[in-house]
């Protein structure tokens, strides 16, 4: 669409400046923030799968473990291994978001059950 009238977005933005520094330092600095602020978050789910027990505590035991997962991925990909982070991490933390979904559905389904039948 762009080409047509002869304008290249990244030239309005950048100037005519190297694109890839830009897009690396950017990136960079979101990757750290992200980091940081979903390593922070895993504080709390961790603190409880410490102090809950029973099935509460599969839960958060599970979003933590995605949270620290994708938390790292930021990470390494932030130093630059980014084959690393898209291969191995990325990966790992859907695995492990797709294992907090099924955890959650689990406990779920067996706390009805048990209010169903009154014990």
């Amino acid at each position: 669409m762009n080409s047509k009238c002869g304008i290249e977005t990244a030239n309005i933005i950048t100037g005519n400046a190297n694109n890839n520094l830009v897009k690396v330092g950017i990136e960079n600095e979101l990757d750290l923030v992200s980091a940081v602020v979903i390593l922070f978050a895993a504080i709390i789910p961790a603190y409880l799968s410490l102090k809950l027990r029973g099935e509460i505590s599969k839960i958060t035991t599970a979003l933590t473990t995605f949270l620290v997962l994708h938390g790292i991925y930021h990470i390494v990909r932030m130093q630059g291994l980014e084959s690393m982070a898209d291969g191995v991490f990325e990966p790992a933390s859907v695995i492990a978001l797709i294992a907090f979904g099924t955890t959650y559905l689990g406990v779920s389904q067996r706390k009805k059950k048990q209010e169903a039948t009154g014990k």
